[in-house]
């Protein structure tokens, strides 16, 4: 056999070789990833698009997150910032809960975990594509739903209902500034007849509920 083939062969398998490994170690134009850098190469990829990736492909982060998502080889599991799993920021038990359960975790744990710049803000005011601003909801800062200087949650909503002379009483708020903080889906209902394990209907203390609500002034 001539001795030409062994020589090409020996020359051309180890270039081959390197050809296939400079491949694999340059940089995918249509990935996420740098292989280079060890981190994703895209602009504000958390929050922003993180969450939208991996819900397109949840198996692509598998590769570097570990089967199961708890570090594999980037160390870093979903876990450290989702309190659920891999799909789940929140705790699994919240379901679509999550107006009516956050308020329990937040009592008992703190707001560690939802101010960053991640989530909620580092003041919890709101990170853009992630967590709304607490205020969004809660009219007396982050950790008050209801105006005024209360703490329990049945103290605050019974002070507010009826210390009338406080500018604060509710009375003199949806006077002023309308219901559009409380007629909706999460707080009193959008026809403000309740919602479930959250704030309770308005025609629990005003009798002529039809006349209230129908009178309640709104805001444009």
């Amino acid at each position: 056999m001539s001795s030409i083939r062994p020589i090409a062969f020996r020359i051309g398998l180890p270039l081959l070789l390197a050809l296939m490994l400079g491949g694999c170690g340059s940089t995918n134009s249509k990935s996420t990833f740098s292989s280079s850098s060890g981190a994703h190469p895209i602009a504000g990829w958390l929050p922003s698009v993180h969450s939208t990736t991996a819900k397109g492909n949840i198996s692509a982060c598998a590769e570097c997150h570990g089967s199961d998502f708890s570090g594999g080889i980037s160390k870093v599991a979903c876990t450290e910032c989702h309190m659920g799993d891999q799909q789940n920021v929140h705790p699994l038990d919240w379901g679509y809960l999550a107006y009516a359960k956050h308020s329990d975790y937040v009592t008992q744990n703190g707001i560690a975990s939802c101010n960053n710049v991640y989530c909620h803000g580092t003041s919890l005011t709101g990170v853009t594509s992630s967590g709304p601003s607490c205020s969004s909801c809660h009219l007396g800062g982050p950790m008050q739903v209801h105006p005024g200087s209360y703490t329990d949650k049945q103290t605050d909503f019974d002070n507010w209902a009826t210390n009338t002379t406080s500018s604060n009483f509710h009375g003199t708020y949806v006077a002023t500034n309308g219901v559009n903080s409380c007629e909706n889906a999460v707080c009193h209902g959008t026809n403000l007849q309740g919602v479930t394990n959250s704030g309770e209907s308005c025609q629990a203390c005003h009798a002529n509920y039809t006349a209230y609500y129908s009178t309640t002034p709104r805001k444009k």
